[in-house]
């Protein structure tokens, strides 16, 4: 059978193509289907028009529109040159099946163009994040303009295709066409290849360290405030490692309010690194925090960051808020906090901090992670999705 996915930005610097497309696609590759990625890189143009081969799966690059850089008008046209050019991609591929992934800006416009074509091949729409404006675009800095147009995309966008993968159970409950699959985000072993083994054995002093691993993304400005704040007041010598970045990082505010406790010197701020350089960074930690408020954006979403700490062997404390059940299990690969309060995230590490059996647990976790969430293991379900579709 042949497919083709359809991603919805570059490779870097954002997640869904790199950790959910191309995992999921090497995975169908593994099982005899033919493959082919188009992506329209928009966000990554130093990559405009490459093409090659990954494991198998043949990855098309779209070439850069004309239109690019057009004073005021030249984002929109870019956007429709790039779902016109994928929808030219697969019309000389045929496939049997395009797995179109999110429902809105250019993939989205591909969505539209192939659906309403009486002579089509048969569309599976995935849905990783809660994608209109009481979802991701509360998140970003968009105009009216776009906001308005990512929530009718995303509302028609469930309806107008033949079957849908989710990403949470969240986004499976949503109404729109049916069958709907289920399917995380999981570990993939060529996007961890060039990641050093690294096995926390805790930190090298008498001193523990925790980590902070995040976007910004899950919690507001004041809830990371008062969490660095409870945790280095609450766990005497505890040590704090920020890594992450994010157009709403609170990282100055959280930085003036330690420097007026008098716990300064206990803060490292990283900030955003790149992906091979994680390890190092990971290593010694006894904890990573992964609090997250109950609110329908982290409802929605699947955070590969679970599986990153996971495999890195640093046990996770967070917070018990829609997906992160799926990795995190109390004492079997992690600690879970009571509620998402500050108060119960602060004491499910100080008693993650505690166990006599925390380097079990982070072995377990690893160990869970390669097996149970790997992208083999989750795609199965897309061999009876996909015959489906297309017999239909």
């Amino acid at each position: 059978m042949k497919l083709a996915y359809v991603a919805p930005f570059g490779l870097a610097p954002k997640n869904t193509t790199c950790r959910r497309a191309m995992p999921m696609a090497r995975a169908m590759v593994a099982r005899g289907y033919d493959v082919r990625v188009v992506v329209p890189p928009y966000d990554d143009p130093a990559s405009y028009g490459r093409c090659w081969v990954d494991d198998g799966v043949e990855i098309e690059i779209l070439g850069r529109p004309g239109v690019a850089g057009v004073p005021l008008v030249g984002t929109a046209l870019t956007q429709l040159a790039l779902a016109r050019g994928a929808v030219e991609a697969i019309d000389r591929w045929q496939p049997d099946v395009v797995h179109i992934f999110k429902p809105k800006a250019v993939s989205g416009l591909v969505q539209a163009l192939l659906f309403r074509r009486r002579d089509r091949p048969a569309i599976v729409l995935d849905t990783d994040d809660w994608e209109g404006k009481a979802g991701w675009s509360a998140n970003e800095p968009y105009s009216w303009c776009q906001k308005e147009l990512f929530e009718r995309q995303e509302q028609w966008g469930l309806g107008g295709c033949d079957a849908r993968t989710a990403a949470s159970a969240e986004l499976a409950r949503r109404p729109g066409s049916e069958p709907v699959v289920r399917i995380v985000n999981g570990y993939d072993a060529q996007t961890y290849a060039r990641w050093q083994t690294v096995k926390s054995e805790g930190s090298p002093s008498s001193a523990q360290h925790a980590l902070l691993y995040t976007r910004f993304y899950d919690y507001p400005v004041e809830g990371w405030v008062q969490l660095v704040l409870g945790v280095l007041k609450s766990i005497p010598d505890l040590r704090l490692s920020v890594v992450g970045a994010g157009p709403r990082s609170p990282i100055e505010r959280i930085q003036r309010e330690v420097a007026m406790h008098g716990v300064s010197d206990r803060l490292c701020v990283h900030g955003w690194k790149a992906f091979d350089d994680l390890p190092a960074l990971f290593a010694g930690s006894d904890i990573a925090l992964m609090p997250m408020t109950d609110s329908l954006a982290n409802r929605s979403k699947c955070s590969v960051r679970y599986v990153d700490l996971m495999v890195a062997g640093v046990p996770i404390v967070a917070s018990p808020v829609g997906e992160t059940g799926t990795y995190v299990r109390d004492r079997a690969t992690g600690y879970l906090a009571e509620d998402p309060s500050v108060e119960s995230l602060v004491a499910a590490a100080s008693r993650g901090l505690a166990d006599p059996v925390r380097s079990e647990v982070a072995e377990r976790a690893c160990s869970y992670a390669k097996s149970e969430l790997s992208w083999k293991r989750l795609t199965e379900p897309l061999d009876d999705l996909y015959d489906a579709v297309r017999n239909v």
